[in-house]
Order: C-alpha cells, then sequence, then structure tokens
C-alpha cells in the first residue's frame, strides 16, 4: 500500500487530542496491518505530553514514522496544529492520506491508491455549499478573507484529504498556509475557510472523494453501511446536545482511555456504528436549517423532559379545540 496514513497531534494534559488520535490510529492500524502510519507533532508536544502520558509508548509504537517539527512555542495549540496541518505537504515526503484524530476507520482503505485524483476531500457536512446548514456564516467568514464563497459548490471538510506528493500540491499548501495566517489574524480559526479560499485561488484543484472516506456522523446517514472512516466530532454545536450523539464526544470516556487502554472502547473498535447513541432520530431538509436558528437554542436550553411547560401546555390546548391529535 504506497499511499500513507498521515494523523497530526498537538497535545497536552489538559486536552484529549492524544487520546483521540491513539483510538483512530489503533483502528487504522487493525484493518490496515500492513499500512504505513505516519505521525507529524511538534517539538512541545513531543518532548511534552507525547513522552509523559500513560499512552505514550503504545501509541508511539502505531507508527512508522514520527517527524517533529520545531515550531515557536508559544503559540496557543490550535494554531500550532493548524500550522501542521496547513504545511504538512511539505514535511511528509510521499503520497499520503491524511485522517483527523477524532475518527474511526472501519475497514482496509487499501482502495484509496487507485483513487485517481493529485488532491481530493469530503464535501463538509456531506452537503452542496448551497444547501450547507452553515452557509451565511461561513460566507460571512470568508468575506472577511477578502474572499467571495458565494459561487463555490463545494466548501470541503480538512479532516480526511488525499494529497498527492506532486509540484501543484506543495504549491496548494504553502498557499493554504498563508490563507490560513491572514485569517488566523483576522480572528478566523478554522482552517476550512482559508482551504475554500486556496481551492478558488487554485482554479478549484480539489476533486470530491466519496462520502465513505470522511462519513460524519450527523449528516453522513447514506454513507455509513459502506464508510471506510467515521468522523465523529461534532462542530459548531447548536444546543450543546449533540455531544450526546456519539459516544467517543465524551471527553470522560477518552479520559478512561488514558488510564486503562483500549479496553472502554473495543465494542466501538470492533463495530463503530456501536458508537451511536441508542436513541437517534434523522433530520433533513429546512430542519437542518432550523436547528442553527437562536430561535431553536433558547427553546433547546428551557426543554426539560419531566419539567412542565407552560408553552407546551398552551399548544396542547390549541390543538384540542382545533380537533387536531
Amino acid at each position: 500500500m504506497p499511499t500513507k496514513f498521515l494523523y497530526l497531534l498537538v497535545s497536552g494534559p489538559e486536552d484529549v487530542y492524544l487520546e483521540q488520535a491513539y483510538i483512530s490510529a489503533s483502528s487504522c492500524a487493525r484493518h490496515n496491518p500492513d499500512a504505513s502510519l505516519t505521525l507529524l507533532t511538534d517539538k512541545l508536544t513531543a518532548e511534552g505530553w507525547l513522552r509523559e502520558s500513560p499512552l505514550s509508548g503504545p501509541f508511539r509504537a502505531l507508527f512508522k514514522e514520527i517527524k517533529v517539527v520545531d515550531l515557536d512555542a508559544s503559540l496557543p495549540a490550535m494554531q500550532r496544529s493548524r500550522l501542521l496541518k496547513t504545511g504538512m505537504r511539505e514535511y511528509v515526503e510521499g503520497d499520503f492520506l491524511f485522517i483527523d484524530a477524532d475518527t474511526v476507520v472501519a475497514r482496509s482503505l487499501a482502495d484509496i491508491d487507485a483513487f485517481d485524483a493529485p488532491l481530493a476531500a469530503c464535501p463538509d457536512l456531506h452537503a452542496t455549499f448551497r444547501e450547507h446548514p452553515h452557509r451565511r456564516a461561513t460566507v460571512n467568514m470568508c468575506k472577511r478573507l477578502g474572499f467571495d464563497a458565494t459561487l463555490t459548490r463545494n466548501y470541503f471538510n480538512s479532516g480526511v484529504m488525499l494529497v498527492r506528493d506532486t509540484p501543484e500540491n506543495h504549491a496548494f499548501f504553502k498557499a493554504w498556509q498563508q490563507n490560513y495566517l491572514h485569517g488566523f489574524a483576522a480572528g478566523i480559526k478554522p482552517d476550512q475557510p482559508s482551504l475554500a479560499q486556496t481551492d478558488a485561488q487554485c482554479a478549484f484543484p480539489i476533486r470530491e472523494l466519496p462520502g465513505e472516506w470522511n462519513c460524519q456522523v450527523q449528516n453522513g446517514v447514506r454513507y455509513l453501511r459502506d464508510a471506510y472512516i467515521l468522523h465523529y466530532m461534532v462542530t459548531n454545536q447548536s444546543s450543546g446536545q449533540e455531544d450526546k450523539l456519539y459516544v467517543l464526544n465524551s471527553k470522560d470516556l477518552l479520559l478512561r482511555v488514558r488510564k486503562e487502554g483500549l479496553a472502554p472502547v473495543e465494542d466501538i473498535l470492533g463495530n463503530p456504528l456501536r458508537g451511536y447513541a441508542p436513541s437517534v432520530r434523522v433530520f433533513a431538509g429546512e430542519d437542518l436549517h432550523f436547528f442553527q436558528t437562536r430561535r431553536y437554542k433558547w427553546m433547546r436550553s428551557k426543554f426539560s423532559q419531566e419539567g412542565f411547560s407552560l408553552l407546551e401546555w398552551l399548544l396542547k390546548v390549541k390543538d384540542h379545540l382545533l380537533k387536531r391529535v
């Protein structure tokens, strides 16, 4: 399998990124025993938590190659992580499939070698940009970058990316890092707006990976059966309740992994669908947009399953008077 599998890590004892990466890389190695796993990290992490963590030994053993980059230790961890991500094409040799730490690999990834594209990713939330639930906020962020995103068809998720070792990709990543730094200076912390900007500047070289390669658990139901990688972390949370959708969003569980190893998540490693909550309802269309509104956030904050709601009672009376069941 010539394509490497690449993970990034900037972590310390105050977060659970190493634990997430340990679970994901373990699932990757389990389904791809002959594959080459590479870890890209910064010097502060390599000389600190990567040595001191209780998981240090088994985690490091998963990787054939560990690349350490000397970044400014005074920078915030988020910025150091994004500098590694936007610079990964310069730091790692050969073709690679980048895999975010907040994922679980569900099966062999050998098919990626046959995918005919130098640069590829999945659309964010498995939606065209016109239908994206966070379209308005994203357009506004891109405007702050000096980029008009309204004509963009695909707004790509950077959590799984196929990156071939080509001169064009080296140039692309240099531009992405420059755009990211410009955006960070303007207060834009995510890396995806600058990725979209770079894609447009370079005449849209990013090809679309099938959704199975980055099945985002909140929106990727149609890809679940054949998913290669499940991407469970929910960002842009609308109510604070999405952490109940997938069990690995629980910090308490990840802290158990820190102490006990993989034992608490063996069920999920065997079948990633077991990570879903026992009771889940699927929503689509306008409902997705409703859940991003302030109206929903306010109502959700007031909701109690056992508590009495005057509004609910009044609506029930209204339905009764109108002969609705």
